[in-house]
């Protein structure tokens, strides 16, 4: 095997940043996180927004007209998958429930466990 001259640091650098890339195009909470630690805000597509949206982080900022820009397009089964999964609601509670009283209760229950932690810190 004959031996590689190597890349230039120009060329490693291309590489890192496209492999960079392609892991935030295949990864939108990585995507999110690396958005806001750049001081930026994060606009989800409606493809990423299930798996990107944070409620705990959206409540945190006070803003509920953002909070329901972002959950407001979801379907009842979609606001009942981010409630199970962020531990804000259970199958009792989330029953019977209507898509605009789905995000009522997420962003109240959310609210309320921002809450809980600030008060748990001090």
């Amino acid at each position: 095997m004959a031996k590689s001259q190597g890349l230039s640091p120009v060329e490693y650098v291309d590489r890192f940043f496209d492999e960079l890339r392609s892991e935030i195009r295949a990864n939108p909470r990585l995507a999110a996180r690396l958005v806001k630690a750049l001081g930026g805000n994060v606009v989800f597509e409606d493809t990423a927004r299930l798996e990107a949206a944070n409620p705990l982080e959206l409540a945190a900022r006070g803003d509920r007209a953002l909070f329901t820009s972002v959950f407001g397009p979801m379907k009842a089964a979609e606001l009942r998958k981010v409630l199970k999964d962020h531990n804000l609601a259970t199958q009792v509670d989330m029953s019977g429930k209507s898509a605009e009283q789905l995000i009522t209760m997420l962003y109240m229950r959310a609210t309320r466990k921002i809450g809980e932690r600030r008060s748990a810190a001090v």
